[in-house]
C-alpha cells in the first residue's frame, strides 16, 4: 500500500522547511535509510534518509518549495502501484505576526535578477501561484519574459534575504529588539596553553586519535568556567529562567549555507580529546550537510571563534534563547609590562555579550576572570 512521506520537524523549533533538492526521480527504487532530498529549517540544511523502502510513485512536495511540517513531500510504494485519489492538505495558514510570504521563490528571483527579467510580472505555476524557477527559465527561453527596469546601477547583483540567512535576520533582529545586550572583554596571555600544546600535540593525537586545536583548548576552558559560574549557563524561555544542569556548548562553523551551530553535549564532563572528536565530527557533519536535528538541538551556551580568520575581537549577538555567548579573538605577539620589563607574550582577547534581564554584570565578570585565570595557567586542567 502506498505510504504518504511527510515533512518532519528537524527540532522542536522548526514550523516550515523548504525543499532545496530531490535526490531521486519519480519510479527510482529506494532502501531505508537512502538519503533522498535535502531540506532547508531554520538552522541548516538537512539531508533526509527515506524511513522505508520501495519506489518513488510521486513527488509532492518540488524543489524550492517552502511547506508546513506534516506537510506531503512524496508517496512510496511498490512498483507500479496507484497512488490514491486522495486531495493534498490544505497549507498551514501562517501565524498573524509572520511575514507576509513571498509570490516569487528565493531561486526563482535571482535568476530573474541576473537576466534583467521582471519576476513579479510572470505568472507562477507553483502551489498558490508562485513563481519558481521553472517559470522564469521558461519565459526566458520562449523569449516571453518582462524586462526589469533597470533599477539598480549596473554591475549590482541582488540577492533575496532567504533561506538561513533570512531566519538568522528574523530572529537576531526581534533577539536585538528585546534584550539588552551588554558586553564585556579582557585580556588574556595564552603562551602557557600554546607551549602546553606543542609540548603535548603529538602524545594527544596518538591518545585521541586526531589534534586538538587551540578552539579545542578554549572550549574546554570555557566549560571548566561554566562549571564554577552556573550563573550563565542559563536561557529566558516564556518569561521564565531556565537553569541547566549540563553544559551543552554550541560552536558557530561557517558552511556555504551560512552560520550552523551545533552542540558538544556533556561538554562540562569532557576531556580535551571527547571535546576536540566531537568539534571535529560535527565540523565535517556541516560542511557535508549531514548534520541531525539532535546536533543542532539542546545547547546552553555559544563560544564564536573568528581568530582564524584574523580577527582580534568583535562583539558577538545572543543566541536565543540562550543568555550568553563568547567571541574569540585570533592569538597575537604582543608587548607586555611585565614589573620594570617590556616582553613578548602570545595574547587573545575574549568578548562576552550577555542578556542583562537574566544575568548581572558582576557574575559575567567573574566568569571572564575564573576564564583567564584557567588559560594562563593550564598545568592542573590540559
Amino acid at each position: 500500500m502506498a505510504t504518504r512521506f511527510r515533512l518532519a520537524a528537524f527540532g522542536h523549533t522548526m514550523e516550515v522547511g523548504r525543499v532545496v533538492e530531490w535526490k531521486v526521480s519519480e519510479g527510482d527504487e529506494i532502501k531505508e535509510g537512502d538519503e533522498i532530498l535535502s531540506v532547508e529549517t531554520d538552522k541548516a540544511v538537512v539531508d533526509v534518509e527515506s524511513p522505508l523502502g520501495g519506489v518513488i510513485l510521486k513527488i509532492v512536495g518540488q524543489a524550492d518549495q517552502e511547506l508546513p511540517v506534516g506537510a506531503t513531500l512524496a508517496w512510496i510504494g511498490d512498483a507500479g502501484e496507484e497512488v490514491p485519489d486522495e486531495p493534498e492538505e490544505p497549507v498551514a495558514a501562517a501565524p498573524a505576526d509572520s511575514p507576509p510570504k513571498e509570490r516569487v521563490t528565493p531561486v526563482a528571483r535571482r535568476l530573474a535578477d541576473r537576466n534583467g527579467i521582471d519576476a513579479d510580472a510572470l505568472e507562477g505555476t507553483g502551489p498558490g501561484g508562485r513563481v519558481t524557477k521553472e517559470d522564469v527559465q521558461n519565459a526566458i527561453e520562449s523569449g516571453t519574459a518582462p524586462k526589469k527596469e533597470d533599477e539598480v546601477p549596473e554591475g549590482v547583483e541582488v540577492i533575496p534575504l532567504a533561506g538561513i540567512r533570512k531566519v538568522a535576520a528574523e530572529r537576531l533582529s526581534a533577539n536585538w529588539a528585546q534584550a539588552p545586550q551588554v558586553t564585556e572583554g579582557i585580556e588574556v596571555d595564552f603562551s602557557a596553553c600554546l607551549a602546553a600544546r606543542q609540548d603535548k600535540r603529538d602524545s594527544w593525537k596518538k591518545e585521541f586519535g586526531v589534534e586538538p586545536t587551540i578552539n579545542d583548548i578554549i572550549l574546554l576552558a570555557t566549560a571548566r568556567a561554566l562549571k564554577d559560574n552556573p550563573a550563565l549557563n542559563v536561557a529566558l524561555v516564556d518569561s521564565a529562567i531556565h537553569q541547566f544542569a549540563h553544559i551543552n556548548l554550541n560552536v558557530a562553523v561557517d558552511t556555504e549555507e551560512g552560520l550552523t551551530v551545533p552542540v558538544v553535549k556533556g561538554a562540562g564532563d569532557a576531556g580535551l580529546g571527547d571535546i576536540a572528536k566531537a568539534v571535529a565530527e560535527l565540523a565535517e557533519k556541516a560542511r557535508n550537510r549531514r548534520l541531525s536535528p539532535d546536533d543542532l538541538e539542546g545547547g546552553t551556551f555559544t563560544v564564536t571563534n573568528l581568530g582564524g580568520m584574523g580577527v582580534d575581537w568583535f562583539t558577538p549577538v545572543l543566541n536565543p534563547p540562550q543568555a550568553a555567548i563568547l567571541g574569540v579573538g585570533r592569538v597575537r605577539r604582543a608587548p607586555v609590562v611585565e614589573g620594570d620589563d617590556v616582553v613578548v607574550r602570545d595574547r587573545v582577547t575574549f568578548v562576552l555579550s550577555f542578556d542583562h534581564r537574566v544575568v548581572d554584570g558582576a557574575p559575567c565578570a567573574r566568569f571572564l576572570s575564573r576564564l583567564k585565570e584557567l588559560i594562563e595557567d593550564p598545568s592542573s586542567w590540559l
